[in-house]
């Protein structure tokens, strides 16, 4: 994802027109948004979602969607019963570019999500592949779906849009107005939002993609077949082809060089 270059005045004014515009947009979620800075409440929240026996995970990075250079801008987390959490890891102040204090680490990322491998529970994702990448380039920890609604949606009904925030306000709630990352923070770096406004966009993809499993869930176990093929080949696919993706493929270039010479001439 590519942002245009602004000034640092550019900057600090798109800044609070976008606090503005998401809280616009997503200010009816704000009581339901938490944003955690510490080890012991992030430790809370973590048991709090052991207990309910589920969790949906959702990853953001620095304007980036490769996930072997990405940097981990914040983990997004949402379990029943719990208020929608965003854990900030990567943001800084947006005039002098330092790191803000108050954040957790990728290993405090790593330790936690470590407890919830270690428990058992279900873990829930939209587009499970690349958060699956995601964490563990940047936490060195691997976490594989237990459902991923993307997938999901996909089996549902091929010929439909399979975004969340589609899914989201077509199944779930027509009332939600439609908007996206890119449009919300158009020309701006994540790093620079405050946590706390960023939070409001973040947390609440994790709130809708337990929303959409929870919907989706009746519908796929509800056809023996179709049930099958996403628990027995889908899902276990989705970690073999993020595998495949980051361990990647040895290509000859002098050879394909000389293949594109040949062929250019037959041509």
């Amino acid at each position: 994802m590519s942002t245009k270059i602004l000034s640092q005045s550019q900057v600090l004014f798109a800044l609070k027109e976008i606090e503005k515009e998401v809280v616009r947009v997503l200010g009816k979620q704000q009581d339901n948004v938490i944003t955690i800075r510490d080890i012991d409440t992030f430790r809370d929240y973590i048991s709090s979602c052991i207990s309910t026996g589920i969790i949906a995970i959702d990853t953001e990075t620095n304007n980036s969607l490769d996930p072997l250079t990405c940097k981990l801008m914040g983990l997004c987390l949402y379990a029943p019963g719990l208020k929608q959490a965003y854990i900030p890891i990567n943001h800084r102040n947006p005039e002098t570019k330092i790191r803000l204090n108050q954040q957790l680490s990728e290993k405090d990322i790593k330790d936690e999500l470590q407890r919830v491998l270690d428990s058992n529970i279900k873990i829930v994702m939209h587009n499970g592949k690349f958060d699956y990448e995601v964490l563990k380039c940047t936490c060195d920890i691997c976490v594989e779906p237990h459902w991923d609604t993307m997938v999901a949606t996909r089996l549902l009904n091929e010929n439909e849009g399979y975004g969340l925030k589609e899914q989201y306000i077509s199944k779930i709630d027509k009332t939600q107005e439609k908007y996206n990352i890119e449009k919300l923070f158009k020309n701006i770096q994540y790093a620079d939002v405050k946590p706390e406004i960023f939070a409001l966009y973040s947390a609440t993809d994790s709130f809708m993609t337990y929303k959409l499993f929870e919907y989706q869930l009746p519908l796929i176990k509800g056809e023996k077949k179709l049930y099958r093929l996403f628990t027995e080949i889908e899902m276990p696919l989705v970690v073999i082809v993020a595998e495949m993706e980051l361990c990647g493929a040895l290509v000859d270039l002098s050879y394909c060089q000389k293949l594109k010479e040949k062929y250019e001439t037959k041509l």
